[in-house]
């Protein structure tokens, strides 16, 4: 193998500038391997556009979709070369303090700082190359460091950073790799060096169809705490080389973010066990004659349920989807490596499908469990509050037949009120008038008094009888 060309243990602090270029305002330079500003895409807020018809109005977003297509683009690389992949996991709100560490580097080695809202930045750092990217819910840092070396592992470019800076990159570390490319030139490792370079560990790879390019790797962690892959170049072009290494690297990080849902699926199982435990419990109680505060309190429990259930499928909702996407990308990755059979060397696909695949069906059999359950556990509430539902009807029903009955009672017990007040109202205007026919019985004599009295009963009463009732017809309009 080639000789290493310089290197050692992490950094304590930054270096001086030591490629003789000539500074640049605000403090960077050119050197001879310096990268361009062009080198870094953002978008560009656009007015106008100036066409044969006069000025056009381009949509807000039009400089930025144009641009996407061409971010994030491959490395260009030439082996001998060796690189460092850091995969950091900082949720959605870590660009901003990524992006001004990646600034701070990249003024403390003379390079541009990365744009204002960049999801993409590529400077030359010395014997280095810095490329920063920003997705979703992580972040990659990719160091490219080329030229010949005798170990392929022993100095990997990660170590030319600033100790103190590394220790400062936000997030979560996720995916952590260093790669290591031979050229053409070099003979194939034997068992013995690939032992010696993965210490020990069972190997898989392959060879692309069609070239000679040939890939090992472990997927496993080494003492460093990293992964390591192991690649021999075919006579690829840098273009060609960098894109293969790109995927190789992208297939890692995608498998690794996409068994993040397996972790949490593990998490939820014992939790989604007890659910449904307890869901046959309470559809068991359910199915058996129950008192209506039996019912009342079944009912709340099924809530209770329910709402247990909707705070775990809110909590996994996002991670299971993930999943799902980055399992695709996964498949995706494999398919153009076009990786074959290299020999005895276990093929890289055929290790995925046996052991990437079963994780992935336990996240949609998490998943699917997940989705059953909150069926089951709506059906069990709705039959249970339907029969909570009939027992209110039923006791509102018998409430209305025991209110028609008083109602009834009552207009009983007012009729008979009314027929003995107008009894008693005849009763007294009768006494009155007998006091004016005694008056008056000197005048029409005794015995004509007594008929005229006895002729006025049948009159006062029904008199009263149609006041009472017209005053009632009254009320009740």
């Amino acid at each position: 193998m080639h000789r290493s060309g310089g290197g050692g243990a992490a950094r304590s602090d930054y270096p001086a500038h030591r490629d003789g270029g000539a500074r640049r305002p605000g403090g960077a330079r050119h050197g001879a391997g310096a990268l361009t500003p062009a080198a870094t895409l953002e978008a560009r807020t656009v007015d106008q556009v100036t066409s044969p018809n006069g000025a056009l109005r381009p949509h807000d977003d039009r400089a930025a979709i144009v641009a996407e297509m061409h971010t994030r683009p491959a490395p260009r690389l030439q082996a001998p070369v060796r690189i460092s992949h850091l995969a950091m996991l900082s949720g959605r709100t870590g660009a901003a303090e990524e992006r001004r560490l990646v600034g701070e580097l990249c003024a403390a080695y003379g390079a541009l700082p990365p744009a204002e809202q960049t999801l993409h930045h590529v400077a030359r750092l010395g014997e280095l190359e810095l490329r920063w990217e920003r997705h979703t819910e992580f972040s990659t840092l990719m160091l490219v460091r080329s030229g010949p070396f005798e170990r392929p592992f022993a100095e990997p470019p990660l170590a030319l950073l600033p100790q103190r800076w590394v220790e400062r990159l936000p997030g979560r570390l996720v995916e952590a790799s260093h790669v290591a490319v031979l050229s053409q030139d070099d003979a194939a490792p034997d068992r013995n060096a690939l032992a010696q370079a993965f210490e020990g560990h069972h190997l898989m790879g392959g060879r692309m169809i069609g070239e000679r390019v040939r890939l090992w790797t472990s997927l496993r962690l080494h003492g460093d705490g990293f992964g390591r892959v192991l690649i021999q170049d075919g006579g690829f072009d840098p273009t060609r080389l960098g894109r293969f290494v790109q995927r190789m690297l992208e297939l890692e990080t995608y498998r690794l973010m996409a068994l993040l849902g397996l972790a949490a699926a593990r998490r939820l199982t014992p939790a989604l066990d007890d659910m449904e435990s307890r869901l046959v419990d309470l559809t068991v109680e359910t199915a058996s004659e129950q008192g209506e505060a039996e019912e009342r309190r079944l009912l709340g429990r099924l809530t209770a349920l329910a709402a247990e259930h909707a705070r775990h499928s809110s909590d996994i909702a996002y991670r299971f989807g993930a999943t799902k996407a980055y399992a695709e990308l996964v498949h995706e990755r494999l398919r153009r490596l076009r990786l074959e059979r290299d020999g005895d060397l276990e093929p890289l696909g055929d290790f995925l499908e046996r052991r990437f695949e079963p994780a992935m069906r336990t996240c949609r059999s998490v998943e699917g469990r997940m989705d059953s359950l909150g069926s089951r556990i709506g059906r069990a509430a709705d039959l249970l509050r339907t029969r909570v539902d009939l027992a209110l009807q039923a006791q509102n029903q018998a409430l209305l037949t025991s209110m028609d009955e008083r109602a009834k009672l009552q207009l009983r017990l007012q009729q008979t009120v009314e027929g003995l007040s107008v009894a008693a109202v005849s009763y007294y205007l009768l006494g009155l008038l007998s006091y004016v026919l005694k008056a008056s019985a000197f005048a029409i004599g005794p015995r004509a008094a007594d008929v005229i009295l006895a002729m006025a009963v049948p009159a006062v009463v029904l008199a009263v009888w149609a006041v009472v009732r017209r005053i009632r017809r009254r009320l009740g309009h």
